[in-house]
């Protein structure tokens, strides 16, 4: 569910991103390929008490119109998603390309403010999706990078949300972590899932 979720929000933040930054307007087609997926193997997955992780390459191919102008979209996107058996722990990594030029991604997700990145999607998924109020940034391990991860608390439940993002060999990686505060080692999971992704 988890997967499914970021998947319909991160695009649904691309294109609105891409549209407010003029890339779907001018040019021709919008075509970008990730690389490969971020993922984590099985054992060190087994190890920090999650499933076997799922790996979906994604494939997103339509038109759309922005600003009157028709706009073909071809991009193509991994995603991987786990969790604990009990469901106390979800994690789903996406990975986007990163149109990269001279070393820089061009990708505008990796522009958009965390604070703002999560409420400003969730209200659009064709989804029942809960109230979630933002309670500040910290620090993980995003593969061997060190990032700024966005923290947010779910209205009325005892859940816990985590975005972190980061550059890896040209592709642009989303991570998110949804986990109850009633487990002690859940977010330590989390960041120890993060802290071992591979590109």
């Amino acid at each position: 569910m988890i997967g499914k979720l970021l998947q319909l929000a991160v695009v649904g933040l691309l294109l609105s991103a891409a549209a407010g930054g003029g890339w779907l307007v001018g040019g021709g087609p919008l075509r970008g390929h990730a690389d490969e997926p971020a993922t984590v193997d099985a054992q060190t997955a087994q190890e920090l008490g999650f499933t076997e992780p799922e790996v979906e390459e994604i494939q997103l191919q339509e038109t759309i119109e922005v600003q009157g102008v028709e706009k073909r979209l071809n991009v193509s996107a991994y995603m991987m998603a786990t969790g604990t058996e009990t469901g106390a722990v979800q994690v789903a990594v996406m990975s986007l390309p990163g149109w990269t030029v001279a070393g820089v991604t061009m990708n505008p997700l990796a522009y958009v403010p965390l604070k703002q990145a999560v409420k400003h999607v969730l209200p659009n998924l064709p989804a029942e999706t809960p109230e979630v109020a933002w309670e500040g940034e910290s620090t993980v391990e995003l593969g061997e990078k060190e990032v700024t991860a966005g923290e947010y608390a779910v209205e009325g439940e005892s859940a816990r949300i985590v975005v972190a993002r980061a550059s890896m060999e040209g592709d642009l990686v989303f991570a998110v972590g949804i986990y109850s505060t009633e487990s002690q080692d859940a977010r330590d999971r989390i960041e120890g899932l993060f802290s071992n992704l591979s590109h």
